[in-house]
């Protein structure tokens, strides 16, 4: 008979799969990690109303701002994204509070206001008065 050890047989395969189960392991552990990137972006476009995330440009900034020229107090955007208008306010001298339904863009948007030193930590998307 002289063949293999069953024993040593069955651990010589389990060896030699052992890479298709890291590459299935790599593979699926990347494909969950998109799916949980992704889904807070795609998920909007299946509701009934789609509305989608369009970042809010320079010039439109701009003219929030002149539109805010000469007034003071509180500022509210519902739907801010990643909440450029709301920082821009806030620098003005505005109170000023984003409501964004995307997590992902409500991380971001806290993020930002953090990174410019505005963010309070309140119970939504806040940002303490500016400068």
């Amino acid at each position: 008979r002289g063949g293999k050890n069953p024993a040593s047989a069955a651990l010589e395969l389990f060896r030699g799969g052992s890479w298709g189960l890291l590459v299935t392991a790599g593979v699926g552990g990347t494909l969950v990690a998109l799916y949980a990137v992704a889904t807070p972006f795609v998920t909007p476009a299946l509701r009934k109303v789609c509305l989608p995330f369009v970042p809010a440009t320079a010039a439109q900034i701009q003219n929030v701002l002149k539109m805010l020229e000469n007034r003071s107090g509180s500022l509210v955007d519902i739907g801010s994204g990643d909440g450029r208008i709301v920082i821009a306010a806030a620098k003005k001298g505005f109170q000023a509070v984003g409501y964004e339904l995307n997590p992902w863009l409500v991380w971001y948007s806290r993020y930002r206001a953090w990174r410019d030193g505005l963010f309070s930590g309140c119970g939504g998307f806040c940002v303490r008065r500016g400068a």
